[in-house]
């Protein structure tokens, strides 16, 4: 009998993809064919595609839980923004405007320590909330006027501004040129704001503390 060679094999391989049907109009090919299991011994093509298609719905389902996972964490996001947004509209004056970030930072972004620096401070306001801004030492800051996680090395920039147990900060622009203005948050939680995470939520963030803080200062 003749050996087949691997150019055999590749024609026959090239015919069967050039025509899905042929099992199907012969039947008794299909039926005789059998693959190797990887457990040992043999299995009917059926079986196999049978596993095969089994695999494929398994890691199907497992991409669509991920993707229902994730659609239910953003519009809980949005449903927290939105609450965020109508707090902060009614807010009338700086106080408020502060009592509110804190509020619903602390309660659904995982803030544990909230800060707003500014320079030069609002005339008459003496708030625990605020702190005066140091232009040199966030000067780069001020110039990106784009929010960041800080990375953990830099830590010791914002600690003394929020608390001993911070472990992770976030950096947010409220406002530039004369009076510039910095909102920093802080997590006990190292992963809270770690610099590997987006900053796409920061920046929603920072825009909409920002039209507020440009309000009502």
């Amino acid at each position: 009998m003749k050996k087949k060679t691997a150019a055999d094999a590749d024609q026959v391989a090239a015919y069967l993809l050039l025509n899905p049907d042929f099992l199907e109009s012969h039947p008794q090919v299909f039926e005789a064919l059998d693959v190797p299991h990887p457990t040992g011994g043999a299995v009917s093509l059926v079986e196999r595609q049978v596993a095969v298609l089994r695999e494929r719905n398994r890691a199907l389902t497992a991409r669509l839980d991920a993707v229902i996972e994730a659609a239910h964490r953003h519009d809980e996001q949005y449903r927290k923004l939105f609450e965020l947004a109508v707090a902060l509209a009614a807010c009338g004056d700086l106080p408020a405007l502060l009592h509110a970030l804190a509020t619903h930072l602390r309660r659904d972004f995982g803030t544990d320590a909230l800060r707003v620096l500014t320079h030069p401070l609002p005339p008459g306001e003496a708030l625990p909330a605020l702190r005066t801004l140091d232009p040199a030492l966030f000067a780069a800051d001020i110039e990106r006027g784009k929010p960041r996680c800080v990375p953990a090395a830099d830590l010791s920039t914002v600690q003394p501004y929020l608390d001993a147990q911070t472990a992770s900060a976030a950096i947010l622009p409220l406002a530039a040129g004369a009076t510039p203005a910095l909102l920093l948050l802080g997590a006990h939680d190292a992963e809270r704001f770690s610099p590997e995470l987006g900053t796409l939520l920061l920046e929603r963030l920072a825009r909409l503390a920002g039209a507020h803080w440009h309000r009502l200062v």
